[in-house]
């Protein structure tokens, strides 16, 4: 009876374990695949229990977009001071990584959205970010989510500080469109990347509503693959429907 009741237990386990999805095991692919689907915050835990340089790296990046897209307003800031650690744990692990530098402009940037312009331009976030994502490009040219970056640092900056943007923090129209522009040349079918060329216009100035309109129209067209493509279609479709009409 004994030995019954091990393969009873035995085959009870067993199946316990075969029916456990296994993108929840403890490893980077399971990690990406929630991400994949939408499971960010699921996806943030589990990277950084497995820590090292890609589990701190797409730990931060889950968190940093759960945070924005996903958390209540009331949790935001913690998840974005949680998401730097992450990333500082990945460029203390590798200061080489470009992937690790964009997730420091990344954390730090979405966690100084929350304090406020006037507090996040004396806080010395504008230079941090800027140092993190030009490190990025540098150690890797075709890091498209880094141009993104680097267009989106510019328009804001601008947009915040009008005409002394270039003189205290040498940011400026001309390179925020340069970047965005090198980001679409290296990823022309990216709905990411057109929408985030879009709102970057429509941060500088009304002359570029039109071209906006152009980059949403196409953000929106494109198919979507995986759940950051849901949102960022979303999104798109919303500024889209608010844009003055033609």
């Amino acid at each position: 009876m004994k030995d019954v009741g091990r393969y009873f237990l035995g085959a009870l386990l067993y199946f316990l374990l075969m029916v456990v999805s296994p993108a929840w095991s403890d490893d980077i692919e399971s990690v990406k695949a929630m991400m994949w689907d939408g499971d960010f915050y699921e996806a943030a835990e589990i990277g950084a229990r497995l820590g090292g340089l890609e589990g701190y790296t797409l730990a931060a990046a889950a968190l940093a977009i759960h945070g924005y897209e996903i958390a209540p307003e009331s949790e935001k800031q913690g998840h974005f001071l949680r998401a730097i650690d992450y990333a500082e744990k990945a460029i203390e692990i590798d200061p080489n990584s470009s992937e690790a530098s964009l997730q420091i402009s990344h954390t730090l940037g979405r966690y100084a959205q929350t304090v406020g312009v006037a507090e996040a331009l004396s806080g010395g976030f504008a230079e941090r970010t800027k140092a993190a994502m030009d490190k990025a490009v540098e150690l890797d040219p075709e890091n498209v989510r880094a141009h993104l970056s680097i267009g989106s640092w510019h328009a804001e900056i601008v947009a915040a500080a009008g005409f002394m943007a270039k003189l205290l923090y040498g940011a400026n129209e001309e390179d925020a469109l340069a970047a965005y522009q090198r980001a679409l040349d290296l990823e022309p079918d990216s709905s990411t990347v057109h929408f985030e060329y879009a709102v970057g216009l429509m941060r500088l100035d009304d002359e570029n509503l039109e071209l906006a309109r152009m980059h949403l129209e196409k953000a929106v067209s494109l198919p979507v693959k995986n759940a950051y493509d849901k949102i960022v279609q979303e999104k798109a479709s919303r500024d889209l429907m608010a844009l003055p009409g033609k």
